[in-house]
């Protein structure tokens, strides 16, 4: 069972700026909205500055962050090239699993966006980059993924400015403690624009890593993606980060500022498996793949767990009080509930291909072929399709933290996250709408429940689950939902919409009161 995309949404939130929350894209353009002596400042003090952090999860170094920013001439006019670079080690269920992410962009003095280039390396899955460029009232997207290419078009608010610009402002004015500023921003991956919140707070005695200890500056960060995990940021005199934490998947993350060669250095110290590490402990569940009906307690502390978990065919929620509720899921054979969800709709909005669901990719389209046989029907095919996936993605690698449609077709590798986008592709190419959930499952070896993902496709007008790695032809309900999207930035159901689930990974309790087989 997979973890990765929760991983890699993870990432975003850890990076060493007051407000660069998102590391695997590291970029994001900031509104101001107050004091325009702070916009001044920053337009006359432009410096070039190199730093580095080192990056732990609990007491564990695994990886670094380095943000780098500097004047350029480029054609006769005075502009401002910023980089920031992350590389990361983890392990998900005893695989390594190595990450590099680097930021490059282009902007003016002013902080005006003019460009940007981000690329992730993630072996042996292939690259993935994005390109972002300004023209006129429009932002220009050009993303690489899988080995495609795709171009698109949307609005562009020139007004946005470049994280750097917002660094150097927030370097010239101290946030004194109580005052709170609001910016807004845009994260290049999900295309999406973000509030962030900075808060500032009294300043705090930190125990740094030689055991010495410092009283430092304090903020709060908080943004709109997900809006209840909460950042911590700790500066120097000179208002430059010396920490950063984040309580998030059960530990925290913390960074540390360093020098190049302390950053660079080896990484030591028993790996961090957050898949293990996030499992969430119950009771046992005989023949967990055969149950017919399983009703759950849920409770997360401080939030609602019905704000987390899906509601429709396979789930119904009973509030128990403000952080409980009782959830009863059950398992929907293909083809034996109709419903009467809008069709038109659905089929606009989850039959088309997509970067990440290239349903017109060649070799999409010859496994689906393949793979439906003699099928006949819609739900006969999407079942046959659930097992040929079972059947031929065979590497069950956990190394790849989310590949493509494309690319799992091409070399047959990856986990539930790769099991998923296939499989949904297979039945778009088909004309079976699909899109992928999020959530987890029930883990017998364990007695717990894990990070999963697995495709719902439309049938006889209603969603039905279907799970790739399984392929039993129908999903049981050892299944918890969270999310579901057609992982289509156009239509703002991206990856973007599971980051709220994060924050509850590391608190979330289940119980389980009943079980019918």
């Amino acid at each position: 069972m997979g973890f990765g995309r929760w991983v890699a949404i993870w990432k975003r939130r850890s990076a060493p700026g007051w407000c660069r929350l998102v590391v695997w894209t590291s970029v994001f353009a900031s509104v101001w909205s107050g004091d325009v002596c702070w916009a001044q400042a920053a337009r006359e003090k432009i410096e070039a500055t190199d730093e580095w952090q080192s990056l732990y999860l609990g007491k564990t170094r695994v990886g670094y962050l380095r943000s780098a920013s500097a004047p350029e001439t480029v054609d006769g006019r005075e502009l401002i090239r910023s980089r920031s670079e992350t590389a990361l080690t983890i392990a998900r269920f005893g695989q390594k699993v190595k990450l590099r992410i680097v930021m490059e962009s282009l902007e003016t003095p002013a902080g005006e966006w003019l460009s940007f280039v981000s690329t992730m390396e993630n072996p042996p899955s292939l690259s993935t980059r994005t390109e972002g460029r300004v023209e006129g009232d429009d932002l220009v997207l050009t993303s690489t993924v899988g080995g495609k290419t795709t171009t698109r078009r949307q609005p562009w608010d020139r007004q946005l400015k470049s994280p750097a610009w917002q660094d150097r402002l927030l370097r010239d004015k101290k946030l004194e403690p109580g005052a709170e500023m609001t910016l807004q921003s845009f994260e290049p991956q999900f295309a999406r624009a973000m509030t962030v919140t900075l808060k500032g707070l009294p300043p705090e005695e930190v125990t740094l890593p030689d055991g010495s200890r410092r009283k430092l500056g304090k903020i709060a960060v908080t943004q709109s993606l997900d809006p209840k995990t909460l950042q911590y940021s700790y500066f120097d005199d000179q208002r430059k980060t010396v920490k950063t934490q984040t309580s998030m998947l059960g530990t925290e993350m913390i960074t540390w500022a360093v020098t190049r060669e302390e950053a660079l250095q080896e990484l030591s110290g028993e790996d961090v498996d957050l898949a293990i590490a996030t499992l969430i402990k119950t009771s046992k569940i005989e023949n967990s793949l055969e149950t017919r009906r399983v009703l759950y307690r849920v409770h997360v502390p401080g939030e609602d767990p019905a704000e987390l978990l899906a509601q429709g065919p396979t789930q119904k929620i009973r509030r128990i009080d403000p952080h409980t509720v009782e959830l009863e899921v059950l398992s929907l054979k293909p083809g034996a509930t109709r419903g009467g969800e809008p069709e038109q709709e659905i089929e606009r909005r989850f039959s088309q291909p997509n970067r990440f669901l290239q349903s017109d990719d060649r070799r999409v389209v010859e496994l689906a072929t393949k793979g439906v046989g003699q099928a006949q029907s819609p739900v006969d095919q999407s079942v046959a399709l659930e097992l040929w996936v079972r059947d031929n993605v065979k590497d069950k690698n956990f190394s790849t933290l989310m590949a493509s449609a494309a690319e799992v077709a091409e070399k047959l590798s990856g986990d539930c996250t790769e099991h998923a986008c296939l499989l949904a592709a297979m039945l778009r190419s088909r004309g079976v709408p699909s899109r992928i959930v999020v959530g987890l499952m029930y883990v017998p070896r364990d007695s717990a429940f894990g990070g999963h993902m697995w495709t719902e496709a439309f049938l006889n007008g209603v969603w039905v689950p279907l799970d790739g790695v399984l392929g039993k032809g129908r999903v049981g309900a050892d299944h918890i939902k969270f999310l579901d999207a057609g992982l289509d930035d156009d239509e703002g159901d991206g990856f973007a919409a599971f980051v709220p689930v994060v924050s509850a990974l590391g608190k979330m309790r289940i119980e389980v009161l009943e079980v019918e087989h």
